[in-house]
């Protein structure tokens, strides 16, 4: 039976069904959240928010078009608040994309997020993709990307890519947004994972948008913040696009707590005192765990600019899904790959966190390589 019983990492209840361990006893590195926690001030604003008489939070309808946290998110990017669109997490607004934009073919470089083909599949939209490979950087060919947009009429991509942790190099998202205006083919461009890099908001897509209006950024404030459980990510947009996405959604998509969570966690000071915080952990523990991987003689590791890890299996020992459930019994949950088109029973996932619970995770590793 996969762990993955959904597709997805972060599946706690699933694997304790399958291996008996308490749901809170399990270390996570499926699921690619910041590992310390929310902003303590999120943490104040709820409790704030809930202590109130009569808690209008619970007892009212949250406004339906989240318009202090568009707000908010407008000047963080400097655009227009009519260009963005507040989702119930990101998942939902690639959802919400497939169904308002209508396309006849959805075209994916793959591996990628299984939520840009399953939003389609599930319509009955074919979904065309380029394969890349470990190899070549999971990089694909420029003149195969033009020919993929020639033919759909919406391509995603995700960059930082899930789930290898690389960008997209400047000049090809260049190329893409070019070729989608040429062609008339939505591009969407999934930036879930780009405020972990540190010249993120730099290497935005969201700058070709004004100029490319094919272009659709996503972005997700639950990975970041390590807000998972509220669900709230937003998409960027020309105002006409954004507009026919707020026309299909369904109504009070966003609650009123993840409303209040993201007015907090955009406020300018709390963005850029969080963001020095995971910086400061992010970049020497993965650049530390890079490093005591590395002497794992059975595994490689692919580069990454986000907070997780792309693993391979080499010498036909143990494959990923054997090491997955290896790791389990011990309580520790690792992403096996084997779901991924483009990668195969060989590649797994870890997610960076704290020190102490990835030497844990490097404990485990070891005793299931011995």
């Amino acid at each position: 039976m996969m762990i993955e019983r959904f597709g997805h990492g972060g599946d706690l209840a699933t694997a304790q069904a399958m291996f008996s361990i308490e749901e809170n006893a399990w270390l996570d590195f499926s699921s690619n959240i910041y590992p310390y926690g929310p902003p303590s001030s999120v943490l104040d604003v709820l409790n704030q928010a809930l202590r109130e008489p009569g808690v209008p939070v619970l007892s009212r309808y949250p406004d339906p078009d989240a318009r202090v946290l568009r707000r908010m998110i407008a000047q963080f990017h400097e655009m227009d608040a009519e260009g963005v669109i507040v989702g119930n997490g990101a998942a939902e607004l690639i959802d919400l994309l497939v169904q308002a934009l209508s396309p006849q073919k959805v075209g994916v470089i793959q591996p990628a997020f299984a939520e840009y083909a399953d939003s389609a599949t599930k319509r009955g939209i074919p979904v065309h993709s380029i394969h890349t490979c470990w190899e070549e950087g999971f990089l694909p060919e420029p003149s195969a990307v033009e020919a993929l947009m020639k033919e759909v009429d919406a391509l995603f991509v995700g960059t930082p890519n899930n789930p290898t942790g690389h960008l997209l190099p400047a000049g090809l998202m260049e190329q893409m947004a070019a070729g989608a205006k040429r062609w008339q083919t939505w591009l969407i461009v999934d930036e879930a994972f780009l405020d972990f890099v540190a010249d993120g908001e730099e290497r935005s897509a969201v700058r070709l948008i004004s100029a490319h209006p094919q272009v659709i950024v996503l972005r997700s404030l639950t990975k970041f913040f390590a807000l998972p459980g509220l669900r709230l990510g937003y998409a960027v947009a020309v105002p006409e696009v954004a507009a026919r996405l707020r026309l299909m959604r369904t109504p009070w998509n966003v609650n009123g707590l993840a409303q209040i969570a993201g007015e907090e966690v955009m406020c300018p000071e709390v963005y850029r005192a969080h963001a020095l915080a995971v910086r400061n952990w992010l970049e020497p523990e993965r650049a530390r765990m890079v490093g005591e991987l590395a002497q794992f003689s059975e595994m490689a590791f692919f580069p990454s600019e986000a907070n997780y890890l792309l693993g391979r299996v080499n010498g036909g020992k143990i494959d990923a899904r054997q090491l997955q459930h290896a790791c389990a019994s011990q309580g520790v949950l690792i992403r096996s790959c084997a779901n991924y088109p483009a990668l195969g029973d060989d590649y797994f996932r870890i997610a960076i966190k704290r020190p102490e619970e990835n030497d844990r995770l490097l404990a485990v590793l070891r005793s299931c390589m011995d």
